[in-house]
């Protein structure tokens, strides 16, 4: 195990974990502080995971770099566009929508478009 490659995400994950139980004790903010030391257990899982991994096996090469900047915009774009159709049913029919929902359906779209952009540049070939 190399924890050379992993330090930064152990100690960001546990900054993280700390700012969550802070807001969870102190500020009394329950949901916030649940989901911001969640968020910090997950980024040490993934320092734990890639510590145990061989340095042969990480694909740091420009393809994948370029692959997953090409997906994010593709999802920031959709998501964007998304946020601005929800808007305007918004503004026409304001009792149709709360913001939970809205927020949760940018999520999910932002999640899946990421990785089906990201599927289908691996498939295709970046160029």
């Amino acid at each position: 195990m190399e924890l050379k490659r992993s330090k930064p995400h152990f100690i960001g994950g546990s900054a993280i974990i700390l700012l969550g139980i802070v807001l969870f004790t102190v500020f009394d903010l329950k949901f916030l502080g649940m989901g911001i030391t969640f968020s910090g257990l997950i980024l040490i899982f993934i320092g734990i995971y890639w510590a145990t991994k061989p340095a042969t096996e990480i694909p740091a090469d420009e393809m994948h770099k370029r692959i997953n900047e090409k997906a994010g915009i593709n999802a920031f774009w959709t998501v964007m566009g998304l946020m601005a159709i929800l808007g305007y049913v918004n503004h026409y029919s304001p009792d149709l929508l709360e913001i939970h929902d809205v927020i949760e359906l940018a999520i999910i779209v932002g999640m899946f478009t990421f990785i089906v952009s990201r599927f289908y540049y691996i498939r295709r070939g970046f160029s």
